[in-house]
């Protein structure tokens, strides 16, 4: 059967009794519908590819359901079909074979075990987080090379409110189109993620001022000597309602737990140096020369790192106790395992201390604040901190205007007292010969 195919000539289609029922528009060769017998309707495209026997093997490929996509929406796709069946394609056998091709769920699996490694643990736990919250619910059933950057940009969009979560996602998918690539699933330079752009990161900025170190001195002190409650909730709790993991049943005054000393010691330690949690908490006695002053971390965020301990810092290294067999300063429930899990204890120290909101990093920024504040140079701040460049430090410039608007003060009062004669000028006495 053959009719002009438009809108007002679908519409008027009769289903079949049974089977099915083709019509082929007579506007465009090998375009047609075909008309079930529950009433459904479907564009098709019918085409012969060269060279498959003398008349060639017919095919017909299903452009989709009408209503759902219009007449021309459909025609525009068979005419373009059509003319790469001309140039010698054959695109049912393509579209076989993307269906057929590996899948962003298969390929993540290799992935992330070639990451094993290879990346830092951080990195790893990072990309693992997104990878099964974000990007295999969303892209896990694509073939690993239909992904567009419409797609990864989506995805990434969906962040927007989030920027610093939107970014880390824009780097996993970098990274995981550069491995499709690495093992021949995509061409080279057609990573999709690449051109999505990144949102602008604020940078958070939390300092201790000198009275809320003593109240967080005071609280470290009380947890150790006779425990603290926990605190009553987690911030995402409280924005849902909801009891926090970490609340348990209110107890008496006195008759808390007391917290694991070497918790407390990692908190006070990070304060005392500004390291990053991971490197504290993986500090073995033998990276520490007390002769020198210094540690030597074989594996930081930047690469092997030498740090400068104060007197104070070493201190308290020298004063915990040594467990047989353990390699670390702060060791974990198996001695010859690190310490993990400190957010309890932080947690229930910041909440006694009315410092709900301080994250544990910002222990970081707040030794850097300190240095600055008594006129220490970015270089400085860079060095004690780890920093691999002054790029990373650079956030930390504005807290150097304290002491330099204070210094140019002194010198200003000095050169004005010059000017108007109110400065003490020295006596000069000759010289006399002997």
């Amino acid at each position: 059967m053959q009719a002009k195919l438009t809108k007002r000539a679908l519409d008027a289609l009769r289903a079949p009794a049974e089977g099915r029922a083709y019509v082929y528009d007579t506007e465009l060769p090998g375009f047609g519908v075909v008309v079930a017998s529950s009433g459904g309707i479907s564009f098709f495209v019918q085409y012969r590819v060269p060279g498959a026997g003398r008349a060639g093997a017919a095919k017909r490929m299903r452009l989709g359901q009408y209503p759902a996509i219009t007449v021309d929406i459909a025609r525009a796709e068979a005419k373009k079909l059509l003319g790469k069946v001309a140039h010698g394609a054959d695109p049912a056998a393509a579209r076989a074979e993307r269906k057929h091709a590996c899948r962003v769920r298969d390929l993540g699996k290799d992935w992330l075990a070639d990451g094993e490694g290879r990346w830092k643990a951080k990195t790893l736990e990072e990309h693992r987080r997104v990878w099964e919250k974000r990007i295999l619910p969303a892209l896990g059933s694509r073939a690993v090379a239909d992904v567009t950057t419409a797609h990864c940009a989506a995805l990434h969009r969906a962040l927007k409110g989030t920027p610093y979560s939107a970014n880390r996602l824009r780097d996993a998918l970098i990274n995981f189109f550069a491995f499709a690539e690495s093992q021949g699933l995509r061409p080279k330079h057609s990573n999709p993620a690449r051109d999505v752009r990144k949102y602008k990161e604020h940078a958070r900025e939390r300092f201790l001022t000198p009275e809320e170190a003593v109240r967080l001195g005071d609280a470290l002190a009380r947890a150790e000597r006779e425990g603290l409650p926990p605190a009553p909730t987690r911030r995402k709790a409280w924005k849902l309602g909801k009891s926090s993991k970490h609340t348990t049943k209110a107890k008496k005054a006195g008759q808390y737990d007391r917290a694991n000393p070497f918790a407390v010691a990692a908190i006070r330690f990070l304060l005392l140096t500004g390291w990053r949690k991971n490197e504290a908490l993986t500090l073995e006695w033998s990276m520490i020369s007390t002769e020198r002053g210094t540690a030597t971390l074989p594996d930081t965020k930047t690469g092997k790192s030498t740090r400068h301990l104060g007197a104070t810092a070493l201190a308290l290294l020298d004063a915990l106790p040594r467990l047989k067999g353990s390699p670390y300063c702060f060791p974990g429930k198996d001695p010859k395992q690190p310490l993990v899990e400190i957010n309890r204890a932080w947690y229930a120290v910041r909440y006694a201390a009315g410092l709900e909101e301080v994250r544990l990093h910002d222990l970081r920024h707040s030794f850097a604040s300190m240095i600055a504040s008594d006129g220490g140079s970015l270089l400085l701040i860079g060095k004690l901190l780890g920093h691999k460049s002054l790029r990373s430090t650079e956030r930390y410039s504005h807290l150097l205007d304290d002491p330099v608007k204070a210094t140019a003060d002194v010198a200003a009062g000095k050169i004005a007292s010059l000017l108007d004669g109110s400065a003490p000028t020295t006596k000069v006495l000759p010289f006399k010969s002997a």
